[in-house]
């Protein structure tokens, strides 16, 4: 059925997207802890200057990710709903009947 294999695709594609982002944010997540251990452990200023650099890349790539999760998820969720009135709207669909034409026969 249309709907089905519709809603199928569109879960599969979610899916997907959901794990790709989310594996990024936990690598995110891995990245971060590690600079947090290595400027902790810096002797010199410079070095941990550098390292809370790196750090605010990453929380702000990070954000980003998580951003792009949360957005995605609602784009998700339009298209679902799009497919939803679309099916709707095409089990309201009316049938109108109109004569084209008239056929007359005898038999003899």
């Amino acid at each position: 059925m249309y709907f089905d294999e519709e809603t199928g695709k569109l879960d599969s594609w979610a899916d997907d997207l959901k794990f790709g982002l989310e594996t990024e944010i936990k690598q995110l997540d891995k990245d971060i802890k590690e600079a947090k251990k290595a400027a902790t452990s810096s002797i010199s200023l410079a070095s941990k200057l550098e390292y809370q650099k790196k750090l605010r890349e990453l929380e702000l790539s990070r954000n980003g990710k998580r951003r792009s999760l949360y957005e995605a998820q609602d784009n998700i969720d339009e298209q679902r709903d799009t497919l939803i009135k679309k099916v709707e709207k095409q089990l309201q669909c009316t049938v109108n009947t109109v004569k084209l034409f008239a056929v007359k026969w005898s038999l003899k």
